[in-house]
Order: structure tokens, then C-alpha cells, then sequence
């Protein structure tokens, strides 16, 4: 089953979302936001001149992935010049955990459950970015919970939620730990853990 995320664009009139923080030119988050816009600029220009109704808008699941994977191996090769503040990374994580707040983890265990749906391949290649020998549990566990939330379509990487998504799946920053202490102090049970599921699709070939 192919997997199509959400790809989000901001809100018009909202420059919060479209523009990084003062400071942070050319950082984690303005490398992550240019992906997308690339991405979604370059396939559309592609399609130009094809006047086909059943022309898609959207870049296929495929190019999304590679999307997704681009922010997280920079996220995690590039960590940002000037570093965010506390207030800056409890923000992110606060993101962060009411998006984990609205997913339907049921219907992620259903999709991710299929060996043979585009979820079980997002999941491998996106788990290939994180270092799981340096990632403490709780922020392991929510790495995981995200990585199966974002190929199973609940949680979308478009805008600024995708770059930060992105670099609390590699525990940049210890954002992981913050999202964990987030959800803990609002009483919210922690996601489900899918480090099991993602080391069985280590070995499928």
C-alpha cells in the first residue's frame, strides 16, 4: 500500500511558520525548510505544461521519503550554528507532543503491521538516520513512536513541524528527552514504542 504524508505549506500570512528565528540564518531549520520548498518547486515545475486532469499534484510517497530523510540526515550531520535556547527547545517539544497528542496509534499499528506496505520501508530508511547506541530509552522510544507516526501518514512533514519532527526523531538537542518530560508533565501517556517493529524490518529483504 503506497504511503502518502501530508505536505503542509503555512498559513498565509503566518511568517512565524515561514521564516527561522532571528539568528539562525542558514541553520538546521533554513536548510529544512528550503528541502521542502525545493522539493515541491522542482516537481511542480516538472509537471508544467502537462494539462492532464489526472496530472498529480503532490510529489509521490517515494520523493516525500526522500524528503523526510533529507531533514534528518541533516539534522543529524548538521547541527545548528547558533544553538536554540531552553525556551526555544521546550517550545519545540511542545509541538512536538501535542501532534504525538492526536495521533490514533492504532491505525499506525495497523499500517506499520503490513510487511508488504510503504510504511515498513519509510520506517527502515528513516530509522537508518537515528544512532540508537547513544539515545536514552524514553527519548528512544519516542524516536520510534514518531518515525512510525510519520510513515504511517498520522503526523505530516510539511512547514516548520516536519524540520522539528525531524530533529526530535534524532534526539538533536536532546529534543527526544524534552518531548518525553512534555508528555510527562502534562500526564500524557508516552507513545507506543516501536523499536521492536522497526528491528524487524531491519532484516526484510
Amino acid at each position: 500500500m503506497a504511503i502518502v504524508w501530508p505536505m503542509t505549506e503555512p498559513a498565509a500570512g503566518d511568517s512565524a511558520s515561514a521564516s527561522p528565528r532571528p539568528g539562525t540564518k542558514h541553520t538546521w531549520r533554513t536548510k529544512a525548510l528550503r528541502a521542502a520548498a525545493s522539493l515541491k518547486a522542482e516537481y511542480q515545475a516538472g509537471k508544467a505544461g502537462d494539462e492532464s486532469p489526472a496530472a498529480p499534484i503532490w510529489p509521490t510517497a517515494k520523493e516525500q521519503l526522500d524528503a523526510v530523510v533529507k531533514m534528518l540526515t541533516s539534522a543529524r550531520s548538521s547541527p545548528p550554528q547558533i544553538a536554540p535556547t531552553d525556551a526555544e527547545l521546550d517550545a519545540d517539544a511542545a509541538e512536538v507532543a501535542v501532534a504525538l497528542r492526536g495521533v490514533d496509534w492504532a491505525s499506525v499499528r495497523s499500517t506499520t503491521a503490513e510487511r508488504t506496505g510503504g510504511a515498513r520501508r519509510a520506517m527502515r530508511e528513516m530509522a537508518d538516520q537515528v544512532d540508537w547506541t547513544k539515545a536514552q530509552p524514553v527519548a528512544a522510544q519516542v524516536s520510534s513512536a514518531l518515525i512510525a507516526a510519520v510513515a504511517s501518514g498520522q503526523i505530516g512533514v510539511g512547514g516548520r513541524l516536519g524540520s522539528t519532527v525531524a530533529r526530535a526523531i534524532v534526539d538533536q538537542g536532546g529534543l527526544a528527552q524534552r518531548v518525553a518530560a512534555n508528555l510527562n508533565e502534562e500526564t500524557t501517556q508516552m507513545p507506543p514504542d516501536f523499536r521492536q517493529v522497526i528491528d524487524s524490518t531491519a532484516t526484510e529483504t
